[in-house]
């Protein structure tokens, strides 16, 4: 602090200061507590308001998807009991037609589908949230043993929509 003080410049100011009037020294001092409650302001309080207020937005957002995730575990524990007695693997149309119930059920809108060879079909998805179609392709394995052999995302401008290409079999 003495090194400070006794810096030519920090002297000069010292002398400027107690020259001044009275009233012109303690407007100086209402202006550096000013300044330092600014200062305290904006480089601690508000940075940490906004990091608590980011965590509480991505604590919100993950209940939102634990709601999501255990919904859908229920809807796909349930697709799978009714499933369970098929067994076996699907010709082209029979694969056609629970794809497309399925996705009616998930609330996926299936924008295109052409069968493709035995037991496989190529599905074509637009503007679906990513959560959604996920969803659908777990019901899809879980409940009738139909997987994605290929899958092709686009990511849309909207967010969390997604396009999608997926081929599918059983």
């Amino acid at each position: 602090m003495k090194r400070i003080k006794s810096h030519p410049s920090v002297v000069a100011a010292l002398k400027q200061y107690e020259a001044l009037p009275d009233r012109d020294q303690k407007a100086l001092q209402l202006l550096g507590i000013a300044l330092a409650v600014i200062l305290i302001y904006f480089l601690m309080w508000a940075p940490a308001s906004a990091y608590m207020n980011n965590g509480q937005a991505a604590l919100e957002r993950n209940r939102d998807v634990q709601a999501l995730i255990q919904v859908n575990y229920a809807t796909l524990s349930s697709l799978g009991k009714q499933s369970s007695s098929d067994g076996g693997s699907l010709d082209s149309q029979q694969l056609v037609s629970a794809i497309t119930n399925l996705a009616k059920k998930q609330g996926v809108a299936l924008k295109r589908f052409e069968p493709s060879g035995d037991n496989k079909v190529k599905v074509w998805l637009e503007k679906v949230p990513f959560d959604k179609m996920i969803a659908w392709l777990g019901a899809l394995d879980a409940s009738l043993n139909i997987s994605a052999d290929q899958v092709s995302i686009e990511k849309e401008e909207a967010q969390g929509m997604i396009s999608a290409r997926i081929t599918l079999s059983s």
